[in-house]
């Protein structure tokens, strides 16, 4: 079983030596990240606001507390959670969809005529380009929530609070929310993946496999979530 994995896995990230490979994971990336990155950095803008006026304003907190508080939450929680919400109603039935497509043409059965590994070509660059979008995405959604809890609680004169950031900020938890953002988007990708290319021959397939990526993108996101829950 190990040797068949360190095969696969070779297989794979040797794909990426080769220039359509490379592209497919850069597209990938594009269209889940780049497109999303302003509307991530707005929600988590928003949120951060909320919570600090939740918390400052009707639960008493001063402003450190307020703002430690803000940061914990998002990092170990928020973030990775609510973002990889988005990405996965927004690109895993995407890519369900198009290897569904691919699928149902004819496509993948050529390029395995051809003896293009599908792992390599197909899947392996979507999801990788799934996991770097998750952890790029969260980031945005971080750095939001806490920027748009440094303006609710002190105003356009944030400098005190954008200098005390530091100390307010453990190395640990933004950590934990790069890796619970990666395991969140690897699991989504290789769902995503799955579910297009496990397809009967009929186009009604397709808005299955997309609703399938979907549903069992969520079940995974939370699955996970509880068991980082019991790790940390």
């Amino acid at each position: 079983m190990k040797r068949w994995l360190r095969h696969y896995l070779l297989r794979a990230f040797s794909g990426f030596a080769r220039a359509p490979v490379r592209r497919v994971y850069l597209k990938q990336v594009y269209f889940t990240a780049n497109e999303a990155a302003w509307l991530m950095f707005f929600i988590g803008f928003a949120l951060g606001g909320i919570v600090v006026a939740q918390l400052h304003g009707q639960y008493g907190q001063s402003r450190d507390a307020a703002m430690r508080l803000l940061g914990s939450l998002t990092f170990t929680e928020l973030a990775p959670l609510l973002t990889v919400l988005i990405v996965m109603a927004r690109s895993a039935s995407a890519i369900a969809i198009e290897l569904a497509t691919m699928r149902i043409n004819g496509e993948v059965r050529e390029l395995e005529r051809m003896d293009i590994a599908i792992s390599s070509y197909l899947i392996f660059p979507r999801v990788m380009g799934m996991m770097s979008s998750a952890v790029l995405l969260t980031a945005c959604m971080a750095l939001g929530a806490m920027l748009g809890g440094v303006l609710m609680i002190a105003g356009w004169d944030a400098s005190y609070q954008v200098l005390a950031l530091e100390r307010i900020l453990k190395m640990e938890e933004m950590m934990l929310c790069l890796a619970k953002a990666a395991s969140f988007g690897l699991a989504g990708g290789i769902l995503a993946c799955q579910a297009g290319l496990n397809v009967q021959l009929s186009a009604t397939e397709i808005p299955r496999a997309a609703s399938r990526a979907v549903m069992r993108g969520l079940f995974a996101l939370f699955a996970l979530d509880l068991c980082w829950a019991f790790l940390v």
